[in-house]
C-alpha cells in the first residue's frame, strides 16, 4: 500500500510486531486503530529484514498505508558506496549520538546524509546527489568513522565484536535515516528504540509533532536480551561497585538503545505508558515530567464478560501468550510438575503462538520431554480466546518483563483469577493500584519471576480451592470494569490525537 499524496492524520511507527507479529502490542495496536474510526493511519512496520513476511492481521478499513522499513536491507545491486564521507565528523557525530543520545548530533546526522531538517523555516536539504546509506556503511570513510569511534567508546573491547554491534546499531541507524517518509499529521510511535527514531526523525523533517506510547520499556527488554544473550562473550569486570567506566560490548549495546530513547523523548511532544510505575524509567532518559502521561490499556468487556463458564472434567490452568523467552515458558514448564503433586488430574495448556521463535520452542518441548510431561502439558498454537476461557480455571503469566498484559485484563473481564510474576503493573492488577479506593481486594497471587516452585505452590493452591479462585475472579472484574474499560482508553487516546493534530 503506497503512502497517499495527501497527509494521513496519524502515522504509526512499530517496531517488531504489528501486522507481522500476533499478540500483546499489535492487539493493542489494531484495536487503537479500529476504535478511531474517523481518523486516517497509515503504519510503518520497522522490521529486521527486508524479507517477505505475512501479516497476521487484516488492516483497518481507515489504514491507507503500510510501509515497511528493513533495519538490515538486502543492498545487493545498490550503487557502490563512494567516498565522499569526511570521517572525523561522521565519528564524532556517531559517538555523540550512541553515547550521549545528543539529539543535536542526530539532526546534524540527518544533514550530513542529505535529509531534509526544518529548522523553525523552510525545509533545508543538503547539497545535489547526497550520499546512501551505503556511503555511511560500507565505504571507506565509514570503516575510518568505524575505528576511530572503536578508539572513543569502547578500545578495551573486543574489535570484532564491537564491529558486529557496530554494523547492526549504525546499520538500523541508517536505515531510519534514508527510509521514506510518509506525510502526516502527526507521528505516534508505540516504542523507543529505531521506531522511535524514525518518529524523531519525521518530527524533525516536517515540522508535525511526535508521540511515544510505551507498553514495556523498550530499553529494558533490551537490556535483558543483552544480559541473556549468550552470543555476546566479550565482557569487563567493572568490579561490585561498577566503578570502571570501561565499556565493553555488552554496555555498548545497551548504552546505544538508552540513547536512542533519549533522542525520542526529546523530540516528542507527548510521551505516554501504561502505568505510572513506567515514568521511573523514562525519567533517567531525558523525559520530562510536562511530556508525560498514563494512559492504561482499556479491554471491551462485553467480548469476554459474556462468555460464562462451560462444564470441564479437569482443573484446568492455562499460560496466553507467545512461545518466547521473555514469556519464560520454562519457567512455567518446571512448575508444571509441583501443579501436578498437588492436583494430579489437572489440565495444563499454553496458548499462544509457536513460530516467533523456533528454537526456543523446540527448547520448550524438550524441557517437557525431560520431565516426562508429554501427556500433561499441551501447546494449542493461536486460538481463539473466546474459544477456551470458558473452561479455564486459572491463567498464568510467567513473563520476566511485562508492561499492563493485557491477558490479565481479558482473563479479568471473563471472571478467570490470575496467578502472575511480579513484573509491570501486574501486582496492580491483581492486588489493586495504591490510588484504588476502596481496595477490591486480592484478585489472584504475585510471585517472583522466574520462581518456578512458587508459581507452581500458588497454582496448585488456587486449583484446590474452588471458592477462593471465585473470589479472586469476582474481585478482578470489578476491577477491570472500573479502571480498564476500552471506550475510556479510546477517548483518551482520542484527545491525544485531537491535541497532537491541532495546526
Amino acid at each position: 500500500m503506497t503512502p497517499p499524496a495527501e497527509p494521513v492524520d496519524v502515522c504509526i511507527v512499530v517496531e517488531g510486531c504489528y501486522p507481522y507479529v500476533a499478540g500483546g502490542v499489535s492487539s493493542w495496536l489494531d484495536w487503537l486503530i479500529r476504535k478511531q474510526p474517523d481518523l486516517s493511519f497509515g503504519v510503518v512496520a520497522v522490521t529486521a529484514d527486508d524479507r517477505p513476511r505475512e501479516p497476521k492481521y487484516r488492516l483497518a478499513p481507515n489504514v491507507r498505508f503500510l510501509q515497511r522499513l528493513a533495519l538490515a536491507p538486502d543492498e545487493h545491486g545498490e550503487a557502490e558506496p563512494r567516498p565522499i564521507l569526511d570521517p572525523e565528523p561522521l565519528a564524532e557525530l556517531l559517538c555523540h549520538i550512541l553515547r550521549d543520545g545528543d539529539a543535536a548530533a542526530f539532526a546534524g546526522l540527518l544533514a550530513l546524509a542529505g535529509r531534509p531538517v526544518r529548522r523553525g523555516g523552510p525545509l533545508s536539504r543538503r547539497a545535489p546527489a547526497p550520499p546512501t546509506r551505503a556511503d555511511f556503511i560500507h565505504s571507506r570513510p565509514a570503516w575510518q568513522a568505524l575505528t576511530r569511534s572503536y578508539d572513543r567508546l569502547a578500545p578495551q573491547a573486543s574489535f570484532t565484536d564491537f564491529f558486529w554491534a557496530w554494523q547492526s546499531l549504525v546499520g538500523g541507524l541508517m536505515s531510519v535515516v534514508f527510509a521514506p517518509l510518509p506525510r502526516a499529521r502527526c507521528y505516534h510511535a508505540i516504542s523507543t528504540g529505531y521506531a522511535g527514531l524514525y518518529a524523531a526523525r519525521a518530527a524533525l523533517a516536517t515540522g508535525r509533532p511526535c508521540a511515544i506510547t510505551e507498553h514495556g520499556i523498550y530499553t529494558n527488554e533490551r537490556r535483558i536480551d543483552l544480559v541473556m544473550a549468550d552470543w555476546i562473550t566479550d565482557r569487563i569486570d567493572s568490579g561490585l561497585l561498577g566503578l570502571d567506566q570501561r565499556m565493553d560490548v555488552r554496555d555498548f549495546w545497551i548504552r546505544s538503545f538508552e540513547s536512542y530513547a533519549s533522542i525520542a523523548y526529546a523530540a516528542s511532544s507527548r510521551i505516554t505508558t501504561l502505568y505510572g510505575a513506567n515514568q521511573t524509567l523514562q525519567r533517567p532518559m531525558g523525559a520530562r515530567d510536562e511530556q508525560m502521561e498514563v494512559i492504561p490499556n482499556g479491554i471491551e468487556i462485553e467480548r469476554f464478560g459474556t462468555l460464562g463458564r462451560l462444564p470441564h472434567p479437569r482443573p484446568t490452568v492455562a499460560l496466553i501468550g507467545r512461545v518466547v523467552p521473555i514469556k519464560d515458558i520454562e519457567a512455567f514448564i518446571a512448575a508444571a510438575p509441583v501443579i501436578l503433586k498437588a492436583v494430579p488430574e489437572a489440565e495444563i495448556l499454553i496458548l499462544g503462538p509457536m513460530d516467533e521463535d523456533p528454537d526456543y520452542f523446540d527448547l520448550c518441548r524438550r524441557r517437557i520431554a525431560e520431565l516426562g510431561l508429554e501427556e500433561a502439558i499441551r501447546f494449542t498454537g493461536k486460538v481463539d480466546l473466546r474459544d477456551y476461557l470458558p473452561r479455564i480455571d486459572l491463567i498464568v503469566l510467567t513473563s520476566i518483563s511485562e508492561a499492563q498484559p493485557l491477558v490479565l485484563l481479558e482473563a479479568g473481564a471473563a471472571g478467570i483469577p490470575c496467578v502472575t510474576t511480579d513484573v509491570g503493573s501486574c501486582r496492580e492488577i491483581v492486588e489493586g493500584a495504591p490510588e484504588e479506593s476502596p481496595n477490591l481486594g486480592i484478585a489472584g497471587r504475585v510471585v517472583p519471576p522466574m520462581d518456578s516452585q512458587a508459581i507452581g505452590a500458588a497454582v496448585a493452591e488456587l486449583l484446590a480451592d474452588a471458592g477462593e479462585r471465585a473470589r479472586c475472579g469476582a474481585v478482578l472484574r470489578r476491577r477491570v470494569e472500573t479502571a480498564f474499560l476500552s471506550e475510556t482508553s479510546a477517548a483518551r487516546y482520542r484527545t491525544l490525537y485531537e491535541r497532537l493534530c491541532t495546526p
